[in-house]
């Protein structure tokens, strides 16, 4: 069987022309490790996360269930919750679960969802639960033990046992459980079924406004991060780079080994995506595997992982879409996806990490976070100062030349050759 290969291009190892965003690439990378999803703009969804999800914007779409786990593969353990909204959540209901996160316990340390705008139904499917909602709440189900800050109105709720529930503005239709307590800033309306609840009224509203969630600067930070960390793996390069990719048929077989600077490193086109299979060969290294996309504005991926599975690679890989501002995955993804300026679309699962500015979810996202090192980062710029008006035209213009020597440099050509 003849077998081709397109050596990639050996460079001096350097980094990337300087971002403007003033952001921390390693921070990015260890956000990446803890959260399954961030989506830095608005997420369409209705199908299940694995580990947790950050959505900077609004949540809409059908119903979720978030944090349900894998026994094989998880995240690294961080005080985030389950959820995090920075606008509101208008999906029909989602379900915060708290599953198993590999070998290492479950999902979440503290499970719950933080909610910045208004929310509908939310039902915990967890015990020891924190839940802050930032607007009115239409719906909850709380399991015991569990804790709960709304600071506008509640539409319904269904007490767990032992759970206290602060409500800053009215509450409605109460079914209560032994040893729980709800407090009240306003007053309550339709069926109040106290069951061994107590209950307080008339606090005054606003009450607990101290439990509003600062969700705004948490994205600002995690927006520039990505973006430092996606043009800083973009502008990765080595001496000499011992990784290939050889190709036969319309199959494409990234063959990893270590480039001498502690990780793997692939810069590839749009014309990648012209493959019908992608395989990974890592048998020589199990170091981080970085494959840099760049040169398009967007790209639709529809290669199938050969053999189905590459799942055992899925926590070393990042598939870094530098410049990209629409993918398309239309098959299952092993590994991580870094697309922090993307709106992202997919139909079938996707097994690591996911970075976008935009998300329509139309399949899975599963554990396989990155869970390796970050010493191949290029150590931060000790000036990230943003550059003067008068400076703009001259940066990019440079910015321009640059990137389009880079994208020279890194366009991927596979040989085909006929037997």
């Amino acid at each position: 069987m003849p077998v081709f290969r397109s050596l990639l291009l050996a460079a001096t190892l350097c980094t990337a022309v300087p971002s403007l965003a003033a952001g921390n690439a390693a921070a990015g990378l260890q956000a990446m490790r803890e959260l399954n999803l961030v989506v830095l703009g608005n997420l369409n969804g209705g199908h299940d996360v694995e580990g947790k999800s950050f959505v900077g914007g609004n949540v809409s779409g059908n119903s979720a269930s978030l944090g349900i786990g894998n026994s094989k593969q998880g995240a690294s353990t961080s005080s985030r919750a389950t959820l995090t909204v920075g606008g509101n959540n208008s999906g029909n209901q989602i379900n915060i679960n708290n599953g198993a996160n590999g070998s290492m316990g479950v999902v979440a340390t503290a499970p719950g969802a933080v909610i910045n705008g208004n929310s509908g139904t939310l039902n915990l499917n967890t015990s020891n639960a924190v839940v802050i909602v930032g607007g009115n709440l239409s719906s909850l189900s709380v399991t015991p033990n569990s804790s709960v800050d709304v600071l506008g109105n509640l539409g319904q709720l269904n007490l767990g046992s032992g759970s206290s529930v602060r409500v800053g503005g009215n509450a409605a239709n109460i079914n209560g459980a032994n040893g729980a307590s709800l407090q009240v800033g306003g007053t309550t309306s339709g069926f109040v079924n106290a069951n061994g609840a107590t209950i307080q009224t008339g606090r005054g509203i606003g009450f607990n406004a101290g439990a509003a969630p600062d969700i705004a600067a948490q994205t600002a930070t995690l927006d520039a991060d990505m973006q430092a960390l996606s043009a800083a793996l973009g502008g990765l390069t080595l001496v000499a780079n011992p990784s290939t990719i050889t190709s036969f048929g319309s199959r494409a077989t990234f063959n990893a080994v270590d480039g001498g600077n502690g990780l793997a490193l692939f810069n590839v086109n749009a014309s990648i995506f012209n493959f019908g299979e992608f395989a990974y060969n890592f048998a020589s290294t199990t170091l981080p595997v970085i494959i840099n996309v760049s040169g398009a504005a967007s790209y639709t991926w529809l290669a199938n992982a050969v053999g189905g599975n590459n799942s055992s690679a899925n926590q070393q890989v990042i598939w870094n879409f530098t410049d990209a501002t629409s993918v398309n995955f239309q098959r299952m993804v092993h590994g991580s996806v870094l697309a922090p300026f993307a709106t992202i679309s997919n139909n079938t699962p996707i097994e690591g990490s996911v970075v976008a500015r935009s998300f329509n979810q139309g399949g899975e996202v599963h554990l396989g976070t990155y869970n390796l090192g970050a010493n191949f980062l290029p150590a931060p710029s000790s000036t990230g100062a943003v550059p003067e008006p008068a400076s703009w035209a001259m940066l990019i213009a440079g910015f321009g030349l640059t990137g389009a020597a880079l994208r020279r440099r890194r366009g991927l050509t596979v040989a085909r050759v006929t037997a």
